[in-house]
């Protein structure tokens, strides 16, 4: 009998189709297997991802590496904005090892009370995840009861947090920053990617 072999299947989302876009226009000599490291994805995925964005005319290839065009870029302007998601020390929040953040520019009238995001993390393999409105230079979560007008109130994160957050996203009035927690980094990471992928 000939030995089964087991072909790894495409698998991944808009929003990593998007997070591959802008990994490339900021680190234009990454490789497929670092992509994959980097957004934990099989190298079928990725090889799946380029071939796509090449045919849609977004990246060239070259022996240097892939390079965003103005076509991609154009596409990436015209395109949900959001950061590409990266780690943050959150546990004080999330109570969880390993979290990954991301900004999703101007959204807060999208955000009803988190549970969205929330479950859009969990299905994509994270413990949980956590939403922060920015709003009049600090950082409150969600409405729990929309329908009753109380005023917003001053999140209390630690001058750590606060900093990190700032610096790696660069907040403005009514973005959202949503954190996804997990005990490894590939859950935390696939939570966010589907965090996002809700948002496109």
């Amino acid at each position: 009998m000939f030995e089964r072999r087991i072909i790894p299947q495409a698998n991944f989302t808009n929003a990593d189709i998007l997070i591959v876009l802008k990994i490339i226009e900021k680190e234009e000599s990454i490789g497929r297997k670092l992509l994959s490291k980097r957004i934990f994805l099989n190298e079928a995925s990725i090889r799946s991802i380029l071939s796509k964005l090449k045919d849609m005319e977004y990246i060239d290839s070259s022996r240097v590496g892939q390079k965003v065009t103005g076509k991609g870029k154009k596409f990436l302007e015209s395109s949900t904005q959001f950061g590409i998601p990266s780690e943050i020390n959150a546990k004080e929040l999330t109570l969880n090892n390993k979290n990954f953040g991301t900004i999703i520019k101007g959204a807060s009238s999208k955000i009803k009370d988190g549970m969205d995001q929330r479950d859009s993390a969990v299905f994509g393999g994270a413990r949980s995840a956590i939403t922060l409105i920015f709003r009049d230079n600090h950082f409150t979560l969600p409405e729990t009861r929309p329908e009753i007008k109380i005023p917003t109130i001053k999140l209390n994160l630690s001058r750590a947090l606060e900093t990190e957050l700032h610096d790696k996203f660069g907040p403005k009035n009514n973005d959202v920053v949503i954190i996804s927690s997990a005990e490894d980094e590939e859950k935390s990471f696939r939570g966010i990617v589907h965090v996002i992928d809700a948002f496109i």
